[in-house]
């Protein structure tokens, strides 16, 4: 009887506080869940008062009002939750309504971001396809089949592309490079993934190879001949020392096409029949690409014999002035293909020595110590190198000896010349002082002459007025002389 005196008790004052509750504002509900989704998944929400009251309705509302769920709660179960298929038109807000005794209140808002799966990532270029020339720009894309919510990375040749970049520019999908150069040719990639927290997904691209072609230099001709048959051939080189291939070579004669091209590598050859010591004619090289067109310099297509060659010497000297080496050049005034040899006191210098070398294919000897070893007569024989019958046409002899003489340096000789300058000088400065004088003497002269002859007048004058005398009249004689009539 007691205890059931009791329990009605503590029932009538817990109906009368929750009443009493109910009678006032309802606190603001609290929705949590998660921010972003992928597609197709399921995400649970959860809705929460901060104090328990009865009864109660729960609704999820999303954006400007769409009820999507709703919930009575009779027990006071907290919290509320609200499950929820994510499909495309699921991004938007959702709120968390509750109605209670005619009273209703929203919790704030929750933004929720729906997350399509990343696939189909392919790369477009501009221009397309990917091949430029240095000095130009491209511009790679990023793209997808489908995907939201992506964050991208680039690869260069497996290696992956800082952002920021000192070779290329990265904005949202793209890659640009404003100037290219070489380093930027070769194989990229792109990568797309969805920015989730927890789960992500990646989506690769092919690969895309990027040529980055260098501009063709002017070809250089030159040609070779060689003995083949009864006669003579030239093998033309048509050569472009930079540039991307395929390159097209065409050779003309006179300023027409030989009926011959090549396509390919950098290099072509072309061969031409030729007789030797007659000009053939003049040669020249049109090298092609898909933007450029280039000759070479003109070359005459003439093979002349060598004819017999001198030696010039050069004396080398060490910082003090003192003869070390020796250069000897041989020189010749015709030949097209010569081909050179030296001898010393007539027998053929090897081609390595202790005190000699050669350069330029052997038209130069140096001698790197002067002694009594190699002290003697040189000369330089020459002969032409396609014709290997051809004799040896050998210039006369020099000879190169060891001496003690030292050669006067710059300095010696510039105070020499400045001695001798001086000298000219002075000399030319007396020689004009005693033009002068001679001349100053001679009017002297002139001068006394005239004084002497006045003071002599002058003399006679006085010595006429001292006596007194006057200048006499001379005595006349008179003859008469009788005509008869």
């Amino acid at each position: 009887m007691g205890k059931n005196l009791g329990f009605q008790l503590m029932s009538v004052l817990l109906l009368a506080g929750v009443i009493t509750k109910t009678g006032g504002s309802i606190p603001r509900p609290k929705l949590t869940g998660p921010s972003m989704a992928y597609v197709k998944s399921t995400v649970m929400f959860e809705c929460k008062l901060s104090e328990t009251l009865l009864p109660l309705t729960y609704e999820l509302v999303k954006d400007s009002g769409e009820v999507l769920q709703t919930t009575d709660d009779l027990q006071g179960v907290q919290p509320i939750t609200f499950s929820l298929r994510v499909n495309e038109k699921s991004e938007g807000q959702y709120f968390c309504r509750v109605r209670a005794r005619g009273q209703t209140i929203t919790s704030h808002a929750l933004n929720f971001e729906v997350v399509i799966p990343v696939s189909g990532t392919h790369l477009v270029s501009d221009p397309d396809p990917p091949v430029i020339y240095e000095g130009k720009g491209f511009t790679l894309s990023c793209h997808v089949s489908k995907g939201t919510h992506l964050a991208y990375k680039w690869y260069h040749n497996k290696q992956e592309v800082a952002s920021p970049s000192s070779l290329h520019h990265l904005s949202g999908n793209t890659l640009t490079v404003d100037r290219a150069t070489e380093r930027h040719a070769g194989y990229y990639v792109c990568t797309a993934t969805n920015k989730m927290e927890n789960f992500s997904r990646v989506s690769s691209s092919l690969q895309v190879n990027v040529v980055v072609k260098k501009y063709l230099s002017a070809p250089m001709l030159s040609f070779t001949l060689y003995h083949y048959g009864s006669g003579y051939h030239a093998n033309v080189s048509c050569r472009s020392e930079h540039g991307s291939p395929p390159v097209k070579f065409r050779l003309l004669l006179d300023g027409k096409d030989v009926p011959v091209q090549q396509e390919g590598s950098l290099e072509a050859w072309f061969t031409l029949p030729v007789n030797v010591g007659m000009d053939m004619g003049t040669l020249q090289c049109r090298a092609e690409t898909d933007i450029q067109q280039l000759l070479s310099d003109p070359k005459d297509l003439e093979v002349v014999p060598v004819r017999r060659p001198s030696v010039v010497v050069e004396y080398l000297q060490t910082a003090d002035y003192v003869v070390a080496a020796a250069l000897l050049q041989c020189s010749i005034n015709s030949g097209t293909f010569p081909l050179f040899s030296w001898t010393f006191n007539h027998s053929s210098l090897p081609s390595q020595g202790h005190f000699h070398a050669f350069t330029l294919h052997g038209k130069s000897l140096i001698l790197t110590d002067i002694n009594v070893g190699n002290s003697g007569y040189y000369s330089c024989r020459v002969r032409d190198s396609f014709n290997s019958n051809s004799s040896w046409l050998e210039s006369e002899g020099v000879l190169i000896e060891q001496t003690d003489f030292k050669m006067p340096s710059v300095a010696v000789i510039a105070v020499a010349f400045c001695c001798f300058l001086l000298a000219i000088i002075v000399g030319g400065a007396c020689c004009l002082l005693w033009s002068i004088k001679r001349e100053h003497n001679q009017d002297g002269g002139n001068n006394k002459d005239v004084v002497l002859q006045e003071q002599t007048n002058t003399e006679v004058d006085r010595t006429m007025l001292e006596t007194g005398s006057e200048p006499q009249p001379e005595e006349m004689d008179t003859v008469v002389v009788e005509v008869e009539v």
